[in-house]
């Protein structure tokens, strides 16, 4: 019974053990980034510098943050936080907090991609910000009620008041899906050191620990398919022997039949390469070297072609390298420039959609 389950198995997988040798890969897929933009929620705590213990100096603090980001390195966002600032004595023990809401700019570099490669399934993914901000501070009431001859505070505002702020700081995406990720940041913020109106001669420092979702608003990147070599075609069988023909009256002479210039295999690059893999296309570059010297008083065209990633002015130069680069291989093997046309198009126009991406486009054919 279980040589029959054994033998049932490899029965069925046979096909497809045939059909992956015959679709032998001639170019993987590539994993491509897409700008997007993106919202970030957040809650955690706040501890303003000052003189008092580090507990007595902890307030709540919140954020909300849509950023954009341009390339797998970098990104900007816009956001507003705050929520509550405190400050105080240490003897006499004395307390007070007050209210602001601080608008933000920041520049986001993804450490990840930056000292690594784009990987949109990556777990933890680590970035680094700075960037300035404008506080907006009010509700002052308790530093008010504390300034007297014995707190006596040289910096006090009582009516609403703005600060300029500087940003530092260093987070992390925790991939949940392709939308959602966990997220943790911790900011130092650099304020006028009249934010707490007490005069310090120094900046007023507020140090904050926020977590909370990053959701990505729109696809992150995307893949294309795997570009694959034609299947070899199965021999023909041998056709059976025919009797011998009864001897016929001789022919009139044949006709004299011209060759006509066949179709020549195109060669293929590597991305953003002009550089001709002699190794890899050695059969194709044998097939065209050899009909140029069979229709030796033939002139042909080369010409090249690039896939549709990329400026229009980068693709029409890199096309016309890499027919130049076609041509300088087949004078090496002794055919007359003379005989040789370089044209380069650009953009492939016979590809379309993510083949337009492949290998496919990125090729040089030599015509009559």
């Amino acid at each position: 019974m279980r040589k029959l389950l054994i033998f049932v198995i490899i029965a069925s997988l046979f096909p497809v053990l045939v059909s992956a040798q015959q679709r032998e890969i001639k170019e993987e897929g590539k994993t491509i980034f897409k700008p997007h933009a993106y919202l970030q929620l957040q809650g955690g705590a706040a501890h303003t510098l000052g003189e008092a213990d580090f507990t007595d100096l902890l307030s709540p603090a919140a954020a909300l943050n849509v950023g954009y980001k341009f390339s797998p390195v970098l990104g900007a966002r816009i956001g507003a936080s705050g929520w509550q600032g405190k400050g105080g004595w240490v003897a006499p023990a004395q307390l007070y907090a007050f209210k602001f809401v601080q608008g933000n700019i920041d520049l986001v570099l993804d450490l990840g991609s930056l000292f690594g490669k784009f990987n949109p399934e990556r777990v933890v993914n680590p970035y680094l910000f700075a960037g300035g901000g404008y506080a907006y501070g009010f509700d002052n009431d308790e530093a008010n009620a504390l300034n007297t001859s014995d707190y006596e505070m040289e910096y006090l505002w009582q009516d609403p008041k703005g600060f300029p702020a500087g940003r530092l700081g260093l987070g992390f995406d925790f991939r949940l899906s392709d939308a959602v990720s966990l997220n943790l940041e911790g900011v130092t913020n650099m304020l006028s050191d009249h934010f707490n109106s007490k005069k310090a001669d120094q900046p007023d420092w507020q140090f904050n620990v926020l977590a909370g979702l990053k959701i990505n608003l729109g696809k992150t990147y995307t893949k294309t398919e795997p570009v694959y070599y034609e299947p070899k075609p199965e021999p023909k069988p041998a056709p059976a022997p025919k009797p011998a023909p009864k001897p016929e009256p001789k022919p009139e002479p044949a006709p004299v039949v011209v060759k006509e210039f066949p179709s020549l295999p195109a060669i293929h690059f590597a991305f953003d390469s002009d550089v001709v893999d002699k190794v890899k296309y050695a059969s194709e570059l044998s097939t065209i070297v050899s009909v140029l010297k069979e229709f030796a008083d033939t002139d042909v065209t080369i010409t090249g072609y690039t896939d549709h990633a990329g400026p229009n002015t980068y693709n029409d130069g890199l096309s016309v390298r890499r027919a130049e680069a076609v041509k300088k291989y087949l004078v090496g093997e002794g055919i007359s420039a003379s005989r040789m046309t370089t044209l380069g198009v650009g953009e492939d126009p016979k590809t379309s959609g993510k083949e337009a991406l492949t290998i496919q486009a990125r090729r040089v054919e030599v015509s009559k």
